[in-house]
């Protein structure tokens, strides 16, 4: 069978086959098959009479003989060219659907649109009438197939992608919870700065980067001993109240996380130009519950 819901049939409107093109047209149904046993007829042979080989031409019309008493097939259906040479039958897949049809009444036109050349399996046939309709809707139903799966397809990669895309933040929110678990264990692990000896300057944003911390709670901290750390306060005394006020810091368990400032990479194949932000605690959580929506 072609591709299309109405046979091409250019070329044959001077021939048997060109009765049918409005038949067609207006929806009537059909089908292409192949003629089989070709080989064990009369097709390609001599004429004993007029010795012209057996060859029916594009467009000719064949006929259809039901054959319910032949001991290979129930369903046999028997393609005769000029009512005078049997040159093959349909095939059983083919004869299964249309035999019953025929033998309930239903009419079946056939006509040649593939003459072939000689061999076996090459002649095509088309047969037009509600004997082909079981075939025809099933044909029917492939081409609306075809023609709807762009679309399909399109639909298909769209819910492909969002499910990837919701189990690669699903996958981000895992990676995110296990570094925020372990950020959160490491600021409640004392450590000892190395700071410079006491009775010496130092600079507020060095100490600032070995506790790693801010600015400002380096100033908090000088403020408890007595040291003012003012905007433009670059270098300050390290006392030994100081150095003992940082070392307590160091030692005391950090405040708590804050989930925006939690980072995690993401792996190549899970980055899509839509998922280049920065992806926090918050929104880790927002994804993980959204994957299982």
């Amino acid at each position: 069978m072609s591709d299309e819901a109405v046979p091409d049939l250019r070329g044959y409107e001077d021939t048997d086959l060109g009765v049918e093109i409005p038949a067609l047209n207006r929806g009537e149904a059909w089908l292409v098959s192949e003629c089989a046993g070709l080989q064990f007829y009369a097709y390609g042979r001599r004429d004993d009479l007029t010795g012209e080989r057996i060859m029916p031409r594009l467009g000719d019309r064949l006929h259809l003989v039901r054959v319910p008493d032949n001991q290979h097939d129930a369903n046999a259906v028997e393609v005769w060219w000029r009512n005078a040479h049997q040159i093959g039958h349909l095939p059983r897949n083919a004869a299964g659907d249309v035999a019953p049809l025929l033998d309930a009444g239903a009419a079946a036109r056939a006509y040649v649109i593939g003459e072939g050349d000689g061999e076996a399996w090459s002649l095509r046939l088309i047969v037009v009438g509600p004997a082909a309709e079981p075939l025809y809707a099933a044909h029917i139903e492939r081409v609306a197939y075809r023609a709807t799966l762009p679309v399909r397809n399109e639909k298909r990669e769209r819910r492909l992608r969002r499910r990837a895309e919701r189990f690669a933040d699903q996958l981000q929110a895992r990676r995110v919870a296990r570094v925020a678990q372990a950020v959160e264990t490491l600021l409640a692990v004392p450590f000892e700065p190395d700071l410079p000896d006491v009775g010496t300057e130092v600079d507020v944003d060095h100490v600032a980067r070995l506790l790693a911390c801010s600015r400002s709670t380096v100033a908090r901290l000088a403020k408890r001993v007595g040291i003012v750390v003012g905007r433009y306060t670059w270098r300050v005394p390290l006392t030994r109240e100081f150095d003992a006020e940082i070392r307590a810091w160091c030692r005391a368990p950090r405040s708590r996380l804050d989930p925006d400032s939690v980072r995690a990479p993401r792996i190549g194949c899970e980055s899509p130009r839509v998922f280049r932000r920065p992806f926090g605690l918050a929104q880790a959580a927002k994804a993980w519950t959204s994957a299982w929506a």
